[in-house]
Protein backbone atom coordinates (compact mmCIF):
# COMPACT_ATOMS: atom_id res chain seq x y z
CA UNK A 1 0.00 0.00 0.00
CA UNK A 2 2.93 2.13 0.62
CA UNK A 3 3.92 2.12 -3.00
CA UNK A 4 1.31 2.86 -4.31
CA UNK A 5 -0.17 5.32 -2.06
CA UNK A 6 3.18 7.20 -2.59
CA UNK A 7 2.95 6.98 -6.34
CA UNK A 8 -0.61 8.43 -6.10
CA UNK A 9 1.17 11.11 -4.09
CA UNK A 10 2.92 12.26 -6.74
CA UNK A 11 0.99 12.00 -9.63
CA UNK A 12 -0.77 15.03 -8.12
CA UNK A 13 2.06 16.70 -6.92
CA UNK A 14 5.82 16.41 -6.96
CA UNK A 15 5.84 17.38 -2.93
CA UNK A 16 2.66 15.96 -1.32
CA UNK A 17 1.63 17.27 2.43
CA UNK A 18 0.93 15.51 5.19
CA UNK A 19 -2.99 15.49 5.62
CA UNK A 20 -2.65 15.59 2.06
CA UNK A 21 -1.48 12.21 2.17
CA UNK A 22 -4.25 10.74 4.81
CA UNK A 23 -7.07 12.43 1.51
CA UNK A 24 -4.94 10.50 -1.01
CA UNK A 25 -5.48 7.58 0.72
CA UNK A 26 -9.11 8.41 0.96
CA UNK A 27 -9.17 9.08 -3.13
CA UNK A 28 -6.95 6.43 -3.98
CA UNK A 29 -10.04 3.95 -2.52
CA UNK A 30 -12.65 6.40 -4.47
CA UNK A 31 -13.89 7.39 -0.63
CA UNK A 32 -14.51 10.67 -2.54
CA UNK A 33 -16.35 12.79 0.18
CA UNK A 34 -13.51 11.55 3.32
CA UNK A 35 -10.93 12.95 1.12
CA UNK A 36 -12.93 16.04 -0.43
CA UNK A 37 -13.81 16.45 3.80
CA UNK A 38 -9.71 15.82 4.18
CA UNK A 39 -8.39 18.39 1.09
CA UNK A 40 -11.28 21.22 2.58
CA UNK A 41 -9.38 21.30 6.33
CA UNK A 42 -6.04 22.32 4.59
CA UNK A 43 -7.37 25.38 2.48
CA UNK A 44 -7.54 27.40 5.66
CA UNK A 45 -3.76 26.99 6.63
CA UNK A 46 -3.02 28.40 2.76
CA UNK A 47 -2.09 24.80 1.43
CA UNK A 48 -2.14 25.06 -2.05
CA UNK A 49 -1.47 21.20 -3.06
CA UNK A 50 -4.66 20.79 -1.31
CA UNK A 51 -6.59 23.63 -3.65
CA UNK A 52 -5.19 22.16 -6.65
CA UNK A 53 -6.61 18.42 -5.75
CA UNK A 54 -10.48 20.03 -5.02
CA UNK A 55 -9.98 21.66 -8.29
CA UNK A 56 -9.10 17.68 -10.41
CA UNK A 57 -12.19 16.82 -8.04
CA UNK A 58 -14.31 19.05 -9.36
CA UNK A 59 -13.06 19.25 -13.07
CA UNK A 60 -13.08 14.80 -13.16
CA UNK A 61 -16.37 15.29 -11.25
CA UNK A 62 -14.85 12.65 -8.52
CA UNK A 63 -17.29 12.29 -5.90
CA UNK A 64 -19.83 15.27 -6.94
CA UNK A 65 -21.02 15.70 -10.45
CA UNK A 66 -18.61 17.25 -13.11
CA UNK A 67 -18.11 21.34 -12.35
CA UNK A 68 -16.08 23.29 -14.44
CA UNK A 69 -16.54 26.83 -12.83
CA UNK A 70 -15.70 25.42 -9.40
CA UNK A 71 -12.53 23.62 -10.98
CA UNK A 72 -11.17 26.46 -12.46
CA UNK A 73 -12.05 28.54 -8.79
CA UNK A 74 -10.17 26.33 -6.87
CA UNK A 75 -7.29 26.23 -9.41
CA UNK A 76 -6.88 30.13 -9.29
CA UNK A 77 -6.84 29.52 -5.42
CA UNK A 78 -4.34 27.17 -6.07
CA UNK A 79 -2.21 29.51 -8.18
CA UNK A 80 -2.92 32.46 -5.60
CA UNK A 81 -1.71 30.30 -2.77
CA UNK A 82 1.77 29.48 -4.89
CA UNK A 83 0.80 25.93 -7.08
CA UNK A 84 2.99 26.72 -9.87
CA UNK A 85 0.97 23.88 -11.67
CA UNK A 86 -2.25 25.75 -12.05
CA UNK A 87 -1.14 28.52 -14.66
CA UNK A 88 -1.55 26.20 -17.42
CA UNK A 89 -5.03 24.37 -16.48
CA UNK A 90 -6.72 27.74 -15.65
CA UNK A 91 -5.74 28.90 -19.34
CA UNK A 92 -7.21 25.76 -20.89
CA UNK A 93 -10.26 25.53 -18.66
CA UNK A 94 -11.25 29.74 -19.21
CA UNK A 95 -11.19 28.80 -23.27
CA UNK A 96 -14.20 26.43 -22.51
CA UNK A 97 -16.60 28.89 -20.37
CA UNK A 98 -18.59 31.79 -20.97
CA UNK A 99 -17.69 35.09 -19.60
CA UNK A 100 -20.63 34.59 -17.11
CA UNK A 101 -19.62 31.43 -15.88
CA UNK A 102 -16.06 33.38 -16.11
CA UNK A 103 -17.34 36.08 -13.59
CA UNK A 104 -18.89 32.85 -11.36
CA UNK A 105 -16.01 31.18 -11.00
CA UNK A 106 -13.86 34.50 -9.80
CA UNK A 107 -16.16 35.35 -6.98
CA UNK A 108 -15.95 31.59 -6.03
CA UNK A 109 -12.60 32.16 -5.92
CA UNK A 110 -12.63 35.07 -3.97
CA UNK A 111 -14.84 33.58 -1.98
CA UNK A 112 -12.65 30.57 -1.34
CA UNK A 113 -9.65 33.09 -0.84
CA UNK A 114 -11.67 34.74 2.27
CA UNK A 115 -11.07 31.30 4.18
CA UNK A 116 -7.83 31.07 3.92
CA UNK A 117 -6.22 32.33 7.22
CA UNK A 118 -2.03 31.77 6.38
CA UNK A 119 -1.47 33.17 3.14
CA UNK A 120 2.47 34.68 4.13
CA UNK A 121 4.66 34.33 6.34
CA UNK A 122 6.04 37.76 7.77
CA UNK A 123 8.52 37.43 10.77
CA UNK A 124 7.10 39.12 13.92
CA UNK A 125 9.17 41.91 15.25
CA UNK A 126 7.10 42.89 18.00
CA UNK A 127 9.15 41.39 21.03
CA UNK A 128 12.32 42.96 19.34
CA UNK A 129 10.82 47.23 20.18
CA UNK A 130 12.25 48.34 22.86
CA UNK A 131 14.26 45.42 23.52
CA UNK A 132 16.68 45.58 27.45
CA UNK A 133 19.96 45.31 27.08
CA UNK A 134 21.89 42.49 27.73
CA UNK A 135 24.08 42.36 31.29
CA UNK A 136 24.86 38.50 31.46
CA UNK A 137 23.80 35.23 29.37
CA UNK A 138 25.30 32.32 29.90
CA UNK A 139 24.88 29.10 27.53
CA UNK A 140 23.20 26.52 29.50
CA UNK A 141 25.42 23.38 30.40
CA UNK A 142 25.25 20.68 28.47
CA UNK A 143 23.30 17.78 29.83
CA UNK A 144 26.13 15.13 31.15
CA UNK A 145 23.29 12.19 29.53
CA UNK A 146 22.94 14.12 26.20
CA UNK A 147 26.48 14.42 25.96
CA UNK A 148 27.55 10.89 26.98
CA UNK A 149 25.36 9.80 24.31
CA UNK A 150 26.52 12.03 21.72
CA UNK A 151 22.93 13.91 21.08
CA UNK A 152 22.77 17.30 19.52
CA UNK A 153 19.70 19.04 19.73
CA UNK A 154 17.22 22.43 19.70
CA UNK A 155 14.70 24.27 22.10
CA UNK A 156 12.73 27.13 21.12
CA UNK A 157 11.08 28.93 24.27
CA UNK A 158 10.12 32.08 25.65
CA UNK A 159 10.06 34.01 28.50
CA UNK A 160 9.49 37.68 30.48
CA UNK A 161 11.69 39.53 32.02
CA UNK A 162 10.57 41.81 35.32
CA UNK A 163 11.18 45.25 35.77
CA UNK A 164 14.44 44.63 37.29
CA UNK A 165 15.72 42.47 34.65
CA UNK A 166 15.23 38.83 35.67
CA UNK A 167 13.88 36.22 33.97
CA UNK A 168 10.44 35.37 35.75
CA UNK A 169 9.20 32.43 33.56
CA UNK A 170 9.90 30.50 31.31
CA UNK A 171 8.25 28.31 28.46
CA UNK A 172 10.00 25.56 26.23
CA UNK A 173 8.15 25.45 22.72
CA UNK A 174 9.82 23.20 20.49
CA UNK A 175 11.95 20.67 21.74
CA UNK A 176 14.27 18.49 19.64
CA UNK A 177 14.47 15.55 20.75
CA UNK A 178 11.66 16.02 23.17
CA UNK A 179 12.68 17.18 26.59
CA UNK A 180 16.09 16.35 26.16
CA UNK A 181 17.66 19.69 26.78
CA UNK A 182 14.53 21.35 28.17
CA UNK A 183 15.71 21.79 32.01
CA UNK A 184 19.26 23.02 30.82
CA UNK A 185 17.60 25.62 28.46
CA UNK A 186 15.13 26.87 31.40
CA UNK A 187 17.94 27.08 34.08
CA UNK A 188 20.24 28.64 31.58
CA UNK A 189 17.65 31.87 31.02
CA UNK A 190 16.23 31.81 34.35
CA UNK A 191 19.77 33.10 35.52
CA UNK A 192 20.00 35.91 32.44
CA UNK A 193 19.97 39.35 33.71
CA UNK A 194 18.79 42.27 31.32
CA UNK A 195 18.93 46.24 32.34
CA UNK A 196 16.46 47.16 34.26
CA UNK A 197 13.82 49.43 32.67
CA UNK A 198 11.07 49.68 35.36
CA UNK A 199 8.64 47.45 32.42
CA UNK A 200 8.14 44.25 31.36
CA UNK A 201 9.12 42.60 28.53
CA UNK A 202 8.73 39.34 26.69
CA UNK A 203 11.78 37.46 24.62
CA UNK A 204 11.65 33.91 21.91
CA UNK A 205 15.20 32.28 21.63
CA UNK A 206 16.06 29.18 20.12
CA UNK A 207 19.07 27.58 21.27
CA UNK A 208 21.36 24.77 19.88
CA UNK A 209 23.00 22.10 21.87
CA UNK A 210 26.00 20.28 20.04
CA UNK A 211 29.26 18.88 21.32
CA UNK A 212 31.35 20.97 18.30
CA UNK A 213 30.48 20.95 14.51
CA UNK A 214 28.32 18.06 14.08
CA UNK A 215 29.00 14.73 12.47
CA UNK A 216 28.13 14.50 8.69
CA UNK A 217 28.26 10.41 9.63
CA UNK A 218 26.19 10.66 12.52
CA UNK A 219 24.03 13.14 11.45
CA UNK A 220 23.35 11.37 7.61
CA UNK A 221 22.46 8.00 10.34
CA UNK A 222 19.62 9.49 12.16
CA UNK A 223 18.09 11.26 8.79
CA UNK A 224 18.33 7.78 6.90
CA UNK A 225 17.25 5.76 10.22
CA UNK A 226 14.20 7.80 10.42
CA UNK A 227 13.51 8.12 6.67
CA UNK A 228 13.34 12.64 7.08
CA UNK A 229 13.55 12.98 3.24
CA UNK A 230 11.71 9.86 2.32
CA UNK A 231 8.53 10.52 4.60
CA UNK A 232 9.11 14.43 4.45
CA UNK A 233 8.60 14.33 0.46
CA UNK A 234 5.77 11.78 0.85
CA UNK A 235 3.52 14.37 3.34
CA UNK A 236 4.10 13.28 6.97
CA UNK A 237 3.90 16.09 9.53
CA UNK A 238 5.62 14.77 12.10
CA UNK A 239 8.91 13.95 9.08
CA UNK A 240 8.48 17.83 8.30
CA UNK A 241 8.71 19.21 11.30
CA UNK A 242 11.67 17.29 12.31
CA UNK A 243 13.57 17.55 9.11
CA UNK A 244 13.00 21.12 9.38
CA UNK A 245 14.48 20.87 12.57
CA UNK A 246 16.95 19.36 11.53
CA UNK A 247 18.29 21.63 8.83
CA UNK A 248 17.45 24.89 11.39
CA UNK A 249 19.95 22.54 13.68
CA UNK A 250 22.55 22.30 10.66
CA UNK A 251 22.72 25.87 9.55
CA UNK A 252 22.25 27.31 12.95
CA UNK A 253 25.89 25.13 13.82
CA UNK A 254 27.69 25.50 10.75
CA UNK A 255 30.61 28.08 9.95
CA UNK A 256 28.89 29.78 7.53
CA UNK A 257 25.87 31.26 6.81
CA UNK A 258 23.36 29.90 4.90
CA UNK A 259 21.08 31.77 2.50
CA UNK A 260 17.89 30.45 1.09
CA UNK A 261 16.99 30.89 -2.50
CA UNK A 262 13.41 30.32 -3.22
CA UNK A 263 14.01 30.21 -6.89
CA UNK A 264 16.82 27.32 -6.66
CA UNK A 265 14.95 24.29 -7.85
CA UNK A 266 14.26 21.81 -4.73
CA UNK A 267 16.35 19.16 -5.89
CA UNK A 268 16.52 15.67 -3.53
CA UNK A 269 20.20 14.76 -2.53
CA UNK A 270 21.14 12.02 -0.93
CA UNK A 271 24.23 14.16 0.11
CA UNK A 272 24.21 17.06 2.65
CA UNK A 273 26.06 20.54 1.92
CA UNK A 274 29.95 19.91 2.84
CA UNK A 275 29.58 23.07 4.69
CA UNK A 276 27.09 22.22 7.09
CA UNK A 277 29.88 20.45 8.62
CA UNK A 278 33.13 22.97 8.11
CA UNK A 279 35.07 23.05 11.33
CA UNK A 280 37.63 26.39 10.21
CA UNK A 281 35.49 29.09 7.66
CA UNK A 282 34.60 31.50 10.27
CA UNK A 283 37.13 34.11 12.01
CA UNK A 284 36.58 37.21 14.37
CA UNK A 285 37.89 40.63 13.31
CA UNK A 286 37.87 43.98 14.70
CA UNK A 287 36.05 47.08 12.89
CA UNK A 288 35.35 49.67 15.00
CA UNK A 289 32.01 51.63 14.89
CA UNK A 290 30.38 48.40 13.57
CA UNK A 291 27.41 46.56 15.11
CA UNK A 292 24.07 44.38 13.90
CA UNK A 293 24.74 42.64 11.03
CA UNK A 294 25.96 42.87 7.21
CA UNK A 295 25.92 41.12 4.28
CA UNK A 296 29.38 41.91 1.77
CA UNK A 297 31.65 41.28 -1.10
CA UNK A 298 35.53 41.29 -1.37
CA UNK A 299 38.15 41.23 -3.98
CA UNK A 300 41.22 39.16 -4.65
CA UNK A 301 42.80 40.30 -1.58
CA UNK A 302 39.98 39.79 1.06
CA UNK A 303 39.11 43.44 0.94
CA UNK A 304 35.50 44.67 1.03
CA UNK A 305 33.93 46.19 -1.99
CA UNK A 306 30.39 46.07 -1.72
CA UNK A 307 27.77 46.01 1.52
CA UNK A 308 25.08 44.17 0.09
CA UNK A 309 23.15 44.45 2.89
CA UNK A 310 22.58 45.88 6.97
CA UNK A 311 20.02 45.31 9.54
CA UNK A 312 21.08 47.58 12.48
CA UNK A 313 23.28 50.29 10.80
CA UNK A 314 21.66 52.10 7.53
CA UNK A 315 23.47 51.05 3.85
CA UNK A 316 25.15 54.26 3.52
CA UNK A 317 26.34 54.34 7.22
CA UNK A 318 27.34 50.63 6.78
CA UNK A 319 29.15 51.39 3.76
CA UNK A 320 31.91 53.71 4.62
CA UNK A 321 32.39 52.00 7.89
CA UNK A 322 32.97 48.66 5.89
CA UNK A 323 34.51 49.33 2.02
CA UNK A 324 37.90 48.93 2.08
CA UNK A 325 38.28 47.37 4.93
CA UNK A 326 40.50 43.96 4.74
CA UNK A 327 38.93 40.94 6.26
CA UNK A 328 40.98 37.96 6.00
CA UNK A 329 44.12 37.22 3.00
CA UNK A 330 41.92 34.30 3.06
CA UNK A 331 38.47 35.75 2.35
CA UNK A 332 39.18 36.58 -1.31
CA UNK A 333 36.71 36.86 -4.27
CA UNK A 334 33.17 36.04 -2.01
CA UNK A 335 30.46 36.61 -0.07
CA UNK A 336 30.44 37.17 4.12
CA UNK A 337 28.19 37.90 6.83
CA UNK A 338 29.24 39.98 9.88
CA UNK A 339 27.75 40.72 12.97
CA UNK A 340 28.89 41.90 16.33
CA UNK A 341 27.47 43.82 19.40
CA UNK A 342 28.91 47.18 20.04
CA UNK A 343 32.27 47.70 21.12
CA UNK A 344 32.73 43.90 20.39
CA UNK A 345 34.45 42.36 17.87
CA UNK A 346 32.88 41.00 14.74
CA UNK A 347 32.09 37.58 13.77
CA UNK A 348 32.59 36.92 9.83
CA UNK A 349 31.25 33.85 7.98
CA UNK A 350 30.99 32.94 4.15
CA UNK A 351 27.64 32.60 3.08
CA UNK A 352 26.28 29.02 0.74
CA UNK A 353 22.79 29.96 -1.34
CA UNK A 354 20.85 26.81 -1.21
CA UNK A 355 17.57 25.71 -2.04
CA UNK A 356 14.73 25.43 0.68
CA UNK A 357 15.36 21.93 0.59
CA UNK A 358 17.92 22.87 3.60
CA UNK A 359 15.80 25.66 4.77
CA UNK A 360 14.24 24.74 8.34
CA UNK A 361 11.77 27.42 7.72
CA UNK A 362 10.57 25.68 4.49
CA UNK A 363 9.78 22.54 6.35
CA UNK A 364 8.44 23.62 9.19
CA UNK A 365 5.89 25.43 6.45
CA UNK A 366 5.11 22.29 4.96
CA UNK A 367 4.36 20.54 8.89
CA UNK A 368 2.50 23.42 9.49
CA UNK A 369 0.35 23.38 6.55
CA UNK A 370 -0.40 19.78 6.72
CA UNK A 371 -1.55 20.08 10.40
CA UNK A 372 1.39 19.76 13.11
CA UNK A 373 0.48 21.96 15.85
CA UNK A 374 4.11 21.62 17.15
CA UNK A 375 4.93 23.52 13.59
CA UNK A 376 2.16 25.62 14.05
CA UNK A 377 2.89 26.69 17.40
CA UNK A 378 6.53 27.49 16.36
CA UNK A 379 5.75 29.69 13.55
CA UNK A 380 3.28 31.44 16.22
CA UNK A 381 6.02 32.43 17.77
CA UNK A 382 7.45 34.33 14.95
CA UNK A 383 4.58 34.81 12.39
CA UNK A 384 1.64 36.95 13.19
CA UNK A 385 -0.80 35.00 10.68
CA UNK A 386 0.09 31.54 12.57
CA UNK A 387 -0.38 33.43 15.80
CA UNK A 388 -4.21 34.38 14.35
CA UNK A 389 -4.97 31.09 13.32
CA UNK A 390 -4.13 28.91 16.62
CA UNK A 391 -6.30 32.04 18.40
CA UNK A 392 -8.92 31.51 16.59
CA UNK A 393 -8.45 27.56 17.39
CA UNK A 394 -8.45 28.02 21.02
CA UNK A 395 -5.20 27.61 21.49
CA UNK A 396 -3.89 27.85 25.12
CA UNK A 397 -0.63 28.03 24.40
CA UNK A 398 -0.61 30.78 22.02
CA UNK A 399 -3.31 32.49 24.30
CA UNK A 400 -1.04 32.61 26.66
CA UNK A 401 2.18 34.41 24.94
CA UNK A 402 -0.29 36.72 23.14
CA UNK A 403 -2.46 37.99 25.98
CA UNK A 404 1.26 38.91 27.76
CA UNK A 405 2.63 40.53 24.45
CA UNK A 406 -0.95 42.34 24.53
CA UNK A 407 -0.58 43.62 28.10
CA UNK A 408 2.78 44.61 27.89
CA UNK A 409 1.97 46.56 24.79
CA UNK A 410 -0.80 48.08 26.53
CA UNK A 411 -3.93 46.32 25.69
CA UNK A 412 -4.53 44.88 29.24
CA UNK A 413 -8.43 44.62 28.23
CA UNK A 414 -7.39 42.16 25.71
CA UNK A 415 -4.30 40.48 26.86
CA UNK A 416 -6.85 39.23 30.02
CA UNK A 417 -8.98 37.92 28.17
CA UNK A 418 -6.45 35.86 25.98
CA UNK A 419 -5.19 34.75 29.61
CA UNK A 420 -8.38 34.14 31.38
CA UNK A 421 -9.04 31.85 28.14
CA UNK A 422 -6.17 29.94 28.47
CA UNK A 423 -7.23 29.56 32.26
CA UNK A 424 -10.13 27.85 31.30
CA UNK A 425 -8.39 25.30 29.83
CA UNK A 426 -6.55 24.63 32.92
CA UNK A 427 -2.93 25.94 31.07
CA UNK A 428 -0.55 26.48 34.47
CA UNK A 429 1.82 29.39 33.17
CA UNK A 430 -1.38 30.73 31.62
CA UNK A 431 -2.79 31.23 35.58
CA UNK A 432 0.62 32.10 37.15
CA UNK A 433 1.38 35.20 34.10
CA UNK A 434 -1.63 36.19 35.05
CA UNK A 435 -0.99 36.89 38.94
CA UNK A 436 2.42 38.74 38.51
CA UNK A 437 1.31 40.67 35.10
Amino acid sequence: MRKSLLAASLLLSTLAQADLLDALQHYERKDYPKATAEFTQLLPLGNEVAAFNLAVMSYKGEGTAKDPVKALAYFQLAAELGDTRAAGVISSISKQLSATELQQADEQSHLLLEQVLVKTLEEDNSDRVNFPEVVSRKAPAYPKDAAHKGLFGYNVLRFVIDEQGNVSAVEVLGSFPAKTFDKASIRAIQSWKYAATGQKHQGKVALHYSLGPLSKHKVTQFMQKNQLVEYALAGSPQHQYMLGTMMDLLATNANYHVNVDKDLPVEVSKELPEQFFSRNSSFKTRIEGFYGSAEVNTNEKGVITRVVSSDKMELQQASALLVGKELDEDASQGHYKLWADPGKVAVVEPVITLSQLHSGHYWWNMAAKNGSLDAQRQLAAFSPQWENYLLLNNDPQVQTWSGVRKILQGDKVEGQLLLDKAVAQNYELAAELKATL
